[in-house]
């Protein structure tokens, strides 16, 4: 039976944390080749007792839901420098319906955009005259393409999709996607053509290995928010331990 953590209490969660944890699997945000991928691959890098079988789960609700279900550990985005306020506001959703038991890790990582096309196009010089990326994405790469004006298709379903999608050749030729960098080694096909394209060249994200549990009720927006606010302290502090 597993104690969950208040606020107040949270802090001991740190002594647990700091003397190591071991998960036989992870259940980590959005898909292979995200940059919640690239970042719970450079959490293992740096901390290799926390290696385990990753699962990706799409949201951080879908996220916690999974990893609380197979008594897993959960591994999302929670705070992002370009955004107001910077909690991540899926995050906050999350934790409105499921609280904290326990930190096990904190990293924060600068988010690099590439551009990536397939590489029989890179080859041939074909040149990029659509770009497929999520919405998100699409929007904070103003400055590189304001030059050449390219046509825009947003893919809800995340950066990875938009690159299995140019990887398959499911869209014209001329199209190149928009993601982490490590998308070419999810699709060897797809050849990165620039790097860094992003607007906002100190884009970082911070992501937390939590242990969450589901709550007898939910609770309000700003609930959450205190709550994950808190939970990011106590990460922070982990992280510099």
């Amino acid at each position: 039976m597993r104690r969950t953590l208040g606020i107040v209490s949270l802090t001991t969660a740190l002594v647990f944390s700091a003397n190591g944890y071991a998960a036989e699997q992870i259940y980590v945000q959005a898909s292979k080749g995200s940059f919640n991928d690239a970042a719970i691959q450079r959490l293992f890098a740096e901390q290799p007792g926390l290696e385990a079988a990753v699962r990706f789960a799409g949201t951080p609700l879908n996220t916690f839901e999974q990893a609380a279900s197979s008594e897993a550990l959960a591994f999302s985005a929670v705070e992002n420098s370009t955004i107001d306020g910077k909690l991540v506001q899926a995050t906050v959703k999350a934790f409105q319906q499921y609280q904290l038991v326990d930190v096990k890790a904190f990293i924060t990582t600068p988010i690099e955009m590439c551009v990536l096309q397939p590489k029989s196009d890179a080859e041939k010089g074909v040149k990029i005259n659509t770009i497929a990326s999520h919405p998100a994405a699409l929007k904070q790469i103003d400055s590189w393409k304001h030059s050449f004006k390219p046509a825009e298709l947003e893919i809800p379903e995340g950066t990875a999709a938009a690159a299995r999608m140019v990887s398959a050749g499911e869209l014209p030729s001329g199209t190149a996607a928009i993601g982490a960098c490590v998308l070419n080694t999810v699709y060897p096909n797809l050849a990165i053509v620039e790097q860094g394209v992003q607007d906002n060249k100190n884009n970082k994200t911070s992501f937390m290995l939590m242990d969450v549990e589901p709550r007898s009720a939910s609770i309000s927006e700003p609930q959450a928010r205190a709550e994950l606010a808190a939970a990011i302290e106590l990460g922070k502090k982990l992280a510099t331990r």
